[in-house]
């Protein structure tokens, strides 16, 4: 058994089932969950979830906002690591590419590529790549905050990094008068900022320019000289045998690692240094990746921290075996010696010999407790049958830790309690004989009469505040589409505009869809399928709170029943591949393409967040079951609206009659 000390979820159906099996390992949501904490506190509590790992787009002062706000929710945040161009968990650019998806850990990170400007190569950047987080000279104001943990990305990265980054914020948090910080630039580390933590900034200073990857501590500057094999450099940080080093010669990366230093005395800051190609120009920069003087940290771990104490309990007479007790994932064990104890000449067993003996048990297990009260004093055996005893006990602590917990003893009410709440959930009313899909178009550009001519069974239009202007126009169903909703500004300011709605049908980004249905009962509210919702008990869970999802994009097709009609799934003209908080400075009406020819534009969405799409019209709608089918469309600088409506009418009408 893991026994792992919490579980990091982003699924509400995975939280609902842990809770029906009333597991009592702590829940905390991913930041993959997205919970700006406008909206869902209650299903949070519901859930059990007792700790919100926070999106990286959050300033300091909306972090401090959220713990005034929920002062008993937990909450963690991300301060060292890479940074997505996209919103925490609202990344669908990987998946749209290929089959590697960003929410699923696989991401191809094309954020990272470069992009050209209507496809000129000579205006090519990589226009969506960030720079990496780095807080740890916020590390006091977050302590001040109430934040409760600080998360270090590093999930595939090698045990240097661990070390070496952990050390510096633990070293911070500790108010070490001089902290390792500097350490950061020479492990695994490309240009860095302090992401939202001060507020939105300009696209100068969160992106990360032409070198995307790693780029280490500038450590000197070649001058361009050399004599018999050495090489002049300019030094910025001191340099030593051994440290690595590496540089760029027309965009191509070179390393190697320095051999011998020798500084000049008369003219400090110079040094000649071996190892280096003779070659380097004057002005290209050596950057160092590591220092061959710098501790090793396998020298500094400590296996002890690896292992789990195990409190041991002993007893025993004269004349009788040593025998020792210890309960091991709910099981007792008990194990007595093949000789019987004797008395000491010297010191008995309970003044240091068990504890020396028994101090490590094994690779996995070491003594924790060791309780005596119950062992005579002054007593002796055998270090033989010791290492009989020791043996033993540690086969056998292995294989009850492999073993799950026996049943507890309950009441005959407790039992029938229990099986209602672990009852299979019936899903049999998502499912009907009676097939009524519907299609519903949803619009993401703020213009939308040209498409008047089309008539679905629902227009999703934007909301901006007022139904008039679209009922004078469309003559169909219409429901709303709502800016995702990141800050509590935004959250009173739709209420007060919902308020005064007497009735009508909104599509919801995220987590302020179970508060405003709860608020205002008389609206309709739903869940778009950027909420990742992707199995049965979640949309259960879901619609047990009054709303109704969208089924997610990356639910593959062949999981999806095929007598489904209760539920709402999504396709795409010109898919949406990324929401992101970070500010745009694309042209209006411009698109951008990678190496591949795959084009992309951008459209705002509101309250501050930019979308890009995907440049990719289907070539027919699938139909899933007897679902509902809502199509987002996004309309292209490069195409033409009037065509655009000729050919989705076209579409729909060959879906309808299939």
């Amino acid at each position: 058994m893991l026994q792992p000390d919490s579980l990091i979820v982003q699924d509400l159906g995975v939280a609902a089932l842990i809770k029906r099996r009333k597991s009592r390992i702590p829940l905390h949501l991913s930041t993959q969950g997205a919970w700006f904490g406008q909206g869902g506190y209650r299903e949070l509590t519901d859930l059990n979830i007792s700790r919100v790992i926070l999106p990286r787009e959050l300033s300091h002062t909306e972090i401090c906002a959220l713990k005034e706000a929920y002062p008993d929710l937990e909450l963690e945040i991300f301060v060292h690591g890479a940074m997505c161009y996209s919103i925490s968990g609202r990344c669908y650019w990987s998946i749209a590419l290929g089959s590697r998806s960003g929410n699923r850990g696989t991401c191809a990170q094309p954020c990272r590529r470069e992009y050209q400007l209507n496809g000129r190569p000579e205006q090519a950047t990589c226009c969506f790549s960030p720079k990496d987080l780095r807080l740890i000279d916020q590390v006091t104001r977050l302590q001040n905050s109430g934040v409760v943990s600080l998360k270090i990305e590093g999930r595939m990265k090698g045990p240097d990094y661990v070390y070496q980054t952990v050390k510096a914020y633990r070293e911070a948090i500790d108010g070490s008068s001089n902290p390792q910080s500097a350490m950061l630039d020479e492990v695994f580390s490309r240009a860095a900022g302090e992401g939202f933590f001060n507020g939105t900034a300009a696209p100068e200073e969160w992106r990360t320019g032409s070198n995307v990857g790693r780029e280490g501590a500038l450590a000197a500057t070649a001058t361009g000289k050399n004599t018999e094999g050495l090489v002049e450099l300019k030094v910025v940080q001191t340099l030593a045998p051994g440290d690595g080093v590496f540089w760029f010669i027309r965009g191509e990366k070179q390393g190697s690692r320095i051999t011998w230093v020798k500084t000049d005395r008369k003219r400090p800051g110079y040094a000649m240094v071996r190892g280096l190609p003779t070659s380097l120009k004057a002005g290209t920069e050596i950057r160092r990746s590591s220092q061959g003087s710098s501790e090793d940290w396998e020298s500094k771990w400590n296996r002890d921290w690896e292992r789990r104490p195990v409190d041991l309990f002993w007893s025993g007479h004269d004349g009788t075996p040593l025998a020792v007790e210890t309960v091991i994932n709910d099981h007792p064990l008990r194990l007595e010696t093949d000789e019987p104890l004797q008395l000491a000449l010297n010191k008995g067993l309970e003044a240091g010999p068990l504890q020396e003996k028994f101090t490590v048990l094994g690779d996995l297990f070491k003594a924790g407790r060791h309780v005596t009260a119950r062992l005579d004093p002054g007593l002796h055996i055998n270090g033989s049958a010791l290492k009989r005893l020791k043996r033993a006990l540690v086969e056998y602590i292995c294989k009850l830790e492999q073993l799950p917990p026996p049943r507890e003893k309950t009441s005959i009410a407790e039992m029938i309690m229990a099986a209602s709440e672990n009852r299979q959930v019936d899903y049999s009313k998502h499912f009907s004989s009676e097939p009524q899909p519907q299609i519903r178009l949803r619009v993401w550009n703020q213009s939308f009469p040209f498409l008047r001519d089309i008539h679905p069974d629902c227009w999703i239009l934007p909301w901006q505040g007022d139904q008039s202007r679209a009922d004078r126009v469309i003559h169909s169903k219409i429901a709303w589409w709502l800016a995702p909703v990141l800050t509590r500004e935004h959250f009173s300011k739709v209420f007060e505009q919902l308020k005064t709605v007497e009735s009508g049908e909104f599509l919801c980004f995220g987590w302020e869809a179970f508060d405003l249905a709860r608020l205002l009962p008389h609206l309709e509210f739903s869940l778009d399928w950027c909420f990742n919702t992707c199995n049965l008990a979640a949309i259960d869970y879901i619609r047990g709170r009054g709303v109704e999802p969208v089924l997610s994009r990356e639910w593959k097709d062949e999981r999806i029943p095929e007598n489904l009609t209760a539920f709402r799934t999504g396709s795409a003209w010109n898919p949406l591949v990324s929401f992101s908080r970070f500010t745009a400075d694309l042209p209006a009406g411009k698109t951008v393409q990678n190496s591949h020819n795959d084009r992309f534009f951008q459209l705002p969405v509101g309250n501050g967040v930019t979308a890009t799409f995907l440049e990719d019209i289907p070539a027919s709608l699938t139909r899933h079951g007897n679902a509902s089918l809502q199509i987002d469309i996004a309309i292209s600088p490069q195409e033409n609206p009037v065509q655009v409506a000729k050919d989705l009418n076209r579409m729909l009408t060959a879906f309808k009659a299939a």
